[in-house]
């Protein structure tokens, strides 16, 4: 945390904690998003999870979160989802990038987001920037946003 006048605060620093999720988005037979919960702490009460780790579990749950799919949230989530099936023209790169730096914005001030670039990586991936008070750089597959599978892109953070 900052000291004195005149430091800023980092994005570590503007959030405090959140609860620990358990990062299972696989896809299930009886849920739509496999089995994900909260995880217990070491004394049978919800795990709390900070700093870093924290942003983190934010991005991956927004990514996760196709736009509109939760009930009487119709902002909420990453438009991502609706450009699976798109080429990445410029104009679509273009608004992507436009939609998605509005929706980190909205959804989590704390990234500080001021910029998100995408660019084709191969076929059907796409290389994401969000440049905030960090840089935070992705490789999306289709396959990843299709089958929910992204703790591949995250580095099977938990």
């Amino acid at each position: 945390m900052p000291e004195g006048p005149g430091e800023t605060l980092t994005g570590e620093d503007r959030i405090a904690s959140d609860w620990k999720f358990n990062f299972r988005l696989e896809s299930g037979r009886v849920r739509c998003h496999g089995s994900g919960d909260l995880v217990r702490g070491t004394n049978r009460d919800w795990a709390r999870t900070s700093g870093a780790a924290a942003l983190l579990q934010k991005l991956v749950i927004y990514f996760a979160i196709p736009k509109g799919e939760v009930i009487d949230e119709p902002e909420l989530g990453c438009c991502l989802h609706n450009y699976v099936f798109d080429k990445l023209t410029d104009n679509t790169r273009c608004l992507l990038e436009m939609e998605m730096e509005y929706e980190l914005k909205a959804q989590i001030p704390e990234l500080g987001v001021h910029k998100v670039s995408a660019e084709k990586a191969d076929s059907g991936s796409v290389k994401l920037a969000i440049l905030g008070y960090n840089t935070w750089l992705f490789n999306i597959s289709r396959e990843d946003l299709l089958d929910i599978n992204l703790l591949d892109v995250f580095g099977g953070a938990s």
